[in-house]
């Protein structure tokens, strides 16, 4: 009986030191997957906003697209054109730009086109 009992003390007394332990693996395990969490978002911001910045650049430095109105967005590596641009062929350029940026991993095309100005009526002079 008396060696039950040891056993059983023994027991009680490792189990807490057992216990912290797994505690302390679970908690190191949380912070190393936080860390390359955080990590990896830095980086895809980072990736996200030199994508932009490319597209950006080239888009004003193509001579069809210098009177277009194009916002440019990126969001892992998904980028967005917004605005409008005088032709199709303007619009389809900005695609092609967009897409050829490394790391873009697809192009949502938002660019519409202007529409021509109506012309003005001239009102008829009565004599």
């Amino acid at each position: 009986m008396k060696k039950l009992i040891l056993a059983l003390i023994l027991c009680l007394a490792i189990a807490p030191v057992a216990y912290g332990q797994l505690l302390d693996d679970m908690k190191a395990k949380a912070k190393d997957k936080a860390t390359t969490m955080a990590k990896d978002t830095a980086t895809a911001i980072v990736d996200d906003s030199a994508i932009t910045a490319e597209i950006k650049a080239s888009i004003f430095a193509e001579d069809s697209l210098k009177d277009s109105k194009i916002s440019v967005s990126t969001k892992k590596g998904v980028v967005t054109l917004k605005g409008t641009a005088k032709t199709k062929e303007a619009k389809d350029a900005a695609a092609g730009i967009a897409t050829a940026a490394q790391g873009v991993k697809s192009v949502n095309n938002r660019i519409t086109l202007e529409k021509p100005a109506k012309p003005v009526k001239k009102k008829a002079v009565k004599k």
